[in-house]
């Protein structure tokens, strides 16, 4: 009888990148310090650990670093595992994971709120005046383009004016740079106006959720509403920018 010959798994030995790197060197290849770093692991690690350690499982840490590395510099996944030693298939599952994770309304919610408190308000609108004399400001909206992959179904409608495929998202921020609120599910072509009439951000100044007098700031691709300052043009003023109030 031919002898069977057993195979063991051979794993690779996985880098240490915490240890190995400096603070300068993480944020150069992750966009994050260890702090920050470890900042997501004390936020989602409970939801990402593996159930058991059997076939050299990977730890919160290590899946969270797969997915930084991918998320900025957009590598190949063989790449990134190649990188800290870890499978294809590995870091394929790991990214998901942890990308759901980080995005469940759960954790969102902790970080993107829209002021609803009198305080907050008038707070955010004290600052955008003495930033640029808009009164009553409570945030500036605007849509941009995440470019993705061209998608089986409805592939058209994600094809956007600049010919490429993206969802188009709508932001608004603080005038600190902090997104106050998000949309993030409508197909490239989708027009920024009918975004925001579809949004719970027009729901809270329509049904009068917010003090009088708190507006928005948007851009020209924004119809011009009470709660909605949008730029126009003077006659016999050329270029000039002004804004509806």
């Amino acid at each position: 009888m031919a002898a069977i010959r057993l195979h063991r798994r051979v794993f690779r030995e996985r880098k240490d990148c915490l240890a190995v790197y400096s603070d300068a060197e993480l944020v150069e290849r992750f966009r994050l310090d260890s702090a920050g770093i470890l900042f997501i692991e004390r936020l989602n690690g409970h939801e990402i650990v593996s159930s058991s350690r059997r076939n050299h499982a990977i730890s919160p840490v290590q899946k969270i670093l797969l997915t930084l590395r991918f998320l900025a510099t957009g590598k190949m996944q063989l790449c990134n595992g190649d990188d800290l030693g870890i499978s294809q298939p590995t870091v394929s599952r790991a990214i998901i994971a942890t990308i759901k994770s980080l995005s469940s309304p759960g954790i969102v919610a902790q970080f993107i709120k829209f002021p609803l408190d009198h305080g907050a308000i008038r707070k955010n609108q004290e600052d955008f005046f003495s930033i640029a004399g808009f009164p009553g400001v409570v945030g500036a909206i605007d849509g941009t383009h995440v470019q993705i992959i061209a998608p089986h179904e409805y592939e058209n409608e994600y094809v956007n004016r600049h010919h490429f495929h993206s969802i188009n998202t709508q932001v608004v921020f603080d005038p600190n740079y902090r997104i106050i609120d998000v949309v993030a599910k409508w197909p490239g072509s989708t027009h920024d106006s009918r975004i925001l009439n579809e949004s719970g951000i027009k729901v809270l100044f329509e049904q009068n959720h917010l003090p009088v007098h708190t507006h928005l700031l948007g851009d020209s691709g924004y119809p011009s509403k009470r709660w909605l300052l949008t730029p126009f043009l003077r006659p016999n003023q050329g270029s000039q920018t002004n804004y509806n109030r």
